[in-house]
């Protein structure tokens, strides 16, 4: 391969301006469009004071936008550039611009990286997984990956009675499922030491293990194996935070669903509420998801959207993160699952503001949150899988985001979330490829 060359910036970020990404020795992160243009555009004109104007055209050529996204990606680049304090790479000028700090300019081979082996290129975890990163909403997130996901993801999956409980695993690899595995004996294991028997009976549990996180969902089940209202749960689980999470689980202290109570402007009652439990080193505690769909006129094609927003750990009221809207369309395919919903992006916003109340670089809430808004500036379609269902409630999977609970808003029982994928599939005469 030949010889390419690459930025190195005071940080120990290289930008390498003809594949558009950042590295690090453990990362390598995509830069989207308008980051690659304007982080192009200010070391070119390296030395020179650079108007806001002036990177308005240059980030976003075929269209207008106002200020305000010219912020969020100068705020997503000092992220990614791993900026310590606000102006080590990207200098703010008051009212003029922006000025690239001081650089040094490599050069580099590829045939040299080509012949290293890929744990020593990149680390064990991307070796598995090839990650590209996403755009960040503010300092202190950092390092955030994903897989593009054009079809849907094939995944392992072992089901398993234990006394009068439902497992089901759910992992990329084999390794993976080993380690849940394993991490079930030990949960059994312990609550069995702590009270003598199994406690936990008549549940129906789900676990996935992906390179950045655990994901666990439950339900306790009624005489007909269905789910029992308000015992639906999920949480979400650093991968070095399992510890906590099994402590829960053996002494019995898993926190279940609850309703809380969200106004907004724009909508009072929605089509489904997610309540999720994080356990990371955030301070975050958890994160409601606010989905509003609608029928469109082609079958099997909704207008989706969600609001969310993120538990404040001493008020108990809960903070605006995000809202974004979609396209979803109930795939005509065979699937592992019961049903495969694509879901295409189609707009965007952040509503989150820093706290110091939070170390956002642990927050897999901002973490998840950053894949949407990635997937939605890149236009880039990605999956959701019906993994079970029941009037008022279904159990759905994402790749980033791992197990959730959709529960039909009980403002209006006539309205069943589930029953609006029940034996549609999409109008392939309507239906835009994208």
């Amino acid at each position: 391969m030949p010889n390419t060359e690459q930025i190195r910036f005071q940080t120990d970020v290289c930008y390498i301006e003809s594949q558009g990404i950042l590295k690090t020795p453990e990362s390598t992160l995509k830069l989207n469009l308008s980051e690659q243009y304007i982080l192009s555009y200010l070391i070119d004109n390296y030395g020179n004071p650079v108007t806001k104007d002036e990177l308005l055209k240059v980030g976003w050529p075929d269209r207008i936008v106002t200020e305000a996204s010219l912020f969020q990606v100068i705020r997503a680049l000092r992220v990614k550039l791993n900026e310590k304090k606000k102006g080590d790479v990207i200098e703010t000028l008051p009212r003029v611009g922006y000025q690239i700090r001081e650089f040094t300019r490599e050069t580099i081979n590829f045939q040299e990286e080509a012949n290293l082996s890929p744990f020593k290129k990149i680390g064990k975890k991307t070796a598995i997984v090839s990650a590209i990163g996403l755009a960040a909403v503010s300092a202190g997130i950092s390092w955030m990956k994903y897989v593009p996901s054009h079809t849907p993801t094939n995944y392992i999956i072992e089901k398993d009675r234990i006394g009068s409980n439902d497992i089901t695993i759910v992992t990329a690899n084999a390794d993976d499922l080993a380690d849940l595995r394993s991490k079930v004996k030990e949960l059994i294991k312990g609550q069995t030491k702590k009270y003598g028997k199994l406690v936990t009976q008549n549940e129906r549990v789900y676990l996935l293990k992906t390179d950045e996180f655990y994901s666990a969902a439950w339900c306790a089940v009624d005489a007909n194996d269905q789910c029992i209202k308000n015992t639906d749960f999920s949480y979400k689980i650093a991968t070095d935070e399992w510890d906590k999470f099994a402590n829960i689980v053996i002494n019995n202290q898993k926190v279940y669903h609850e309703t809380p109570v969200i106004q907004t402007e724009y909508a009072r009652e929605p089509t489904a509420v997610v309540y999720t439990s994080y356990i990371d080193k955030s301070g975050i505690r958890s994160k409601v998801m606010h989905y509003f769909m609608t029928p469109t006129d082609n079958k099997g094609v909704f207008d989706y959207s969600l609001m969310s927003f993120i538990k404040d750990p001493d008020s108990g009221n809960f903070r605006a993160l995000a809202i974004s809207a979609s396209k979803a369309y109930v795939e005509n395919r065979e699937s592992q699952f019961l049903q495969t919903i694509k879901i295409e992006p189609e707009m965007f916003h952040w509503a989150y503001q820093p706290s110091p109340d939070y170390d956002e670089k642990e927050s897999l809430a901002l973490k998840h949150t950053c894949h949407f808004e990635c997937q939605s500036s890149d236009k880039r379609s990605y999956y959701n899988y019906v993994v079970y269902k029941q009037p008022n409630l279904l159990l759905m999977l994402n790749e980033f985001t791992g197990f959730f609970w959709n529960s039909t808003s009980q403002g209006d029982p006539s309205i069943s979330y589930s029953d609006y994928f029940s034996g549609l599939v999409p109008d392939e005469k309507n239906k835009t490829d994208k």
